[in-house]
């Protein structure tokens, strides 16, 4: 055999070994996870495992989260890092802190809105007349005490300051609406889908101390906590009170 049988016989050799070990590398990869089957299938199956764990809101939240969310959080639990009943009230307790900050937040946007230029034009003459009150309180009451002031006159000026100071008031009652209906914005205090307990509080600092921070997570969550404060404002959140007595 020549040289050149030889070299076309190694040849042949080195590429049917490179053809077969190419195969070996694949079904390795699949069987550590490194492979994209089997890590798509082994995602897949945790994060369906993961969802039946989770419960009412909690589960509304975590599915439309994004997929990389949905790994990242799943990673916690499958690592053992979190528990699958503590992300459920980790998500929980993440929902009922947004839920209060929406409300509170459309509360406020809702009375801005009603701000007019007559408004502003009330609140300048409330002011006019509180200043004018307290002028006539101290200068009126310093006359009244002068020198050469009889005790009759002291107590018609008195009565006279009385009656003056009581339509004045009157004025500013009648300005800032005393005695009519206004809306009035309310959250109860026990109201569960607002106030996380205890155990769901706890639950929500141990994900925060973990790390876990996303920006995709925290447009979702106050997406969801904006719709759910304003369904219950339209249908609870605000009632009609009387502001003072009308009846002095």
């Amino acid at each position: 055999m020549g040289i050149s049988d030889v070299s076309a016989s190694l040849f042949q050799a080195t590429a049917a070994a490179s053809v077969q070990a190419k195969p070996a590398a694949a079904k390795a990869g699949a069987t550590d996870g490194s492979g994209p089957a089997a890590s798509s299938k082994t995602d897949k199956v945790d994060l369906s495992d993961l969802a039946s764990a989770l419960k009412g809101d909690a589960l509304d939240l975590f599915t439309n989260l994004s997929a990389e969310d949905r790994t990242s959080l799943g990673k916690l639990v499958s690592s053992g890092a979190l528990s699958a009943d503590e992300l459920n009230d980790a998500l929980s307790s993440a929902l009922k802190l947004e839920r209060k900050k929406a409300f509170w937040q459309s509360a406020r946007e809702d009375a801005e809105a009603g701000r007019t230029p007559e408004g502003e034009a009330r609140q300048k003459s409330m002011k006019a007349i509180s200043d004018r009150m307290e002028s006539e309180l101290e200068s009126r009451r310093a006359a009244m005490h002068a020198p050469g002031v009889s005790p009759q006159d002291r107590l018609a000026a008195l009565s006279k300051l009385s009656e003056d100071l009581k339509d004045m008031q009157n004025s500013w009652d009648q300005l800032a609406g005393i005695g009519m209906p206004m809306k009035a914005y309310t959250l109860k205090g026990g109201d569960e889908r607002f106030f996380a307990t205890s155990k769901e509080q706890a639950a929500g600092q141990k994900l925060k101390d973990l790390g876990f921070n996303s920006a995709t997570f925290d447009k979702v969550l106050s997406s969801q906590s904006k719709d759910f404060a304003q369904k219950y404002l339209s249908e609870e959140g605000t009632s009609q009170m009387t502001l003072g007595n009308v009846n002095k």
